[in-house]
């Protein structure tokens, strides 16, 4: 998957340098756009893309606001490979992310290269669970122990930001920015539950104000 979007990416610069004639967008009142943005681009040795899907609307020539829904959900399957004459019960893991934010932008040009200024809000939960591979010997039973958002959190930010839109074409932008904000996170309760007993542990929360290098790749297609 990394491979093939820098790739993608590519290959839309070296076809869009080939075009002799100016791409000029012409961006007013009620312009709009469908987003498509990728995130891990800061560390391209990451293992997954995050993204959203969103979509962007023009109130006048030099100010837009955007909205963007993010989510991911993964599973892993871990055998019990139980010996001869014992039963057993596969383990798992599996973590569901989901997000929404809002920003408003503000173009300091309406060329090829447009720099802008703005601000937003961002929001997102994850949850995960963990279930243990577990074996036994007949008669027994395998006893399993699930463990409920051991990484599960609820992250709400307010930021500033800087960042550029570049046209392919008069229909197509490529974007990216940075943020200074103040985000906030709250971890979800912790719970191992093995058999008829669960124990909850309080994980606390945590803070962070400062410049991000988000890593932002974001596609727009203008309708």
């Amino acid at each position: 998957m990394k491979r093939f979007l820098v790739a993608f990416v590519a290959l839309i610069l070296v076809g869009t340098i080939s075009y002799s004639q100016e791409v000029m967008p012409n961006l007013v009142g009620g312009s709009k756009a469908l987003l498509f943005q990728f995130g891990g681009l800061n560390n391209l040795a990451a293992n997954n893309f995050n993204g959203g899907f969103g979509a962007k609307y023009y109130l006048a020539s030099s100010m837009a606001v955007r909205g963007v829904l993010e989510f991911s959900s993964n599973s892993t399957t871990t055998p019990a490979n139980p010996g001869a004459g014992d039963v057993g019960v596969d383990g798992s893991t599996s973590n569901t992310t989901l997000g929404v934010g809002g920003a408003v932008e503000i173009h300091l040009g309406s060329g090829r290269v447009s720099p802008y200024l703005g601000g937003g809000v961002q929001f997102s939960t994850t949850s995960t669970e963990s279930k243990n591979a577990a074996t036994a010997t007949p008669p027994a039973t395998p006893t399993q122990t699930t463990t409920k958002n051991a990484n599960g959190a609820t992250t709400f930010t307010v930021f500033g930001m800087a960042g550029f839109e570049f046209f392919l074409w008069k229909e197509v932008s490529l974007s990216g920015e940075y943020q200074v904000g103040f985000s906030s996170t709250s971890m979800k309760d912790r719970e191992v539950t093995t058999g008829a007993t669960t124990t909850t542990t309080k994980q606390g929360s945590s803070s962070n104000i400062g410049i991000a290098s988000q890593g932002f790749l974001t596609l727009a297609i203008y309708l």
